[in-house]
């Protein structure tokens, strides 16, 4: 199972950056078509958008390594916390990239309440992700330490005392 989702995941991330690369600039040549008025603001979107696609990239990258650590059954040791903060930090990133693009487009009049609606629903669902990731971190962090002291009782039952 976990090389099926590991599969899964090189998938994702050759697609993301199929899209980060050749999509996302084509996607912004045709928005300009729409609403040319926004042409100011082409490269500051596939900047953001491609930030954004980097988070997730990264993102995939900590997955693809707790994945392994699972596979190898290290998965509960301390080396994981670095990777499960990964998360966290791509979690916040990203959020901060929705509202920093949002912000461009409001300041740039090419927004609506609808785009203050969108930046505040980022944070929100950013926020959620985060702490949601950061109770997952707690969880490992306290399966570490009952498996060393799990690991602790079973050594010292093992070495005979003199």
């Amino acid at each position: 199972m976990i090389s099926l989702a590991k599969v899964g995941a090189g998938f994702v991330f050759t697609v993301i950056v199929i899209l980060q690369v050749w999509v996302v600039p084509g996607i912004a040549d045709v928005a300009l078509q729409w609403v040319p008025e926004l042409a100011g603001l082409r490269d500051a979107g596939v900047v953001l958008a491609g930030i954004l696609l980097s988070c997730v990239l990264a993102a995939l990258v900590c997955v693809w390594q707790l994945l392994t650590r699972a596979d190898h059954g290290r998965l509960f040791d301390d080396g994981s916390m670095r990777w499960v903060d990964g998360l966290v930090g791509c979690a916040a990133a990203a959020m901060i990239v929705v509202v920093v693009g949002c912000g461009v487009l409001f300041g740039e009049g090419a927004g609506s309440r609808a785009v203050l609606l969108i930046a505040g629903l980022a944070m929100v669902v950013g926020l959620g992700v985060a702490l949601l990731l950061g109770g997952l971190r707690e969880v490992l962090r306290q399966a570490v330490l009952l498996q060393d002291q799990v690991g602790g009782g079973a050594q010292a039952q093992e070495t005979p005392s003199r």
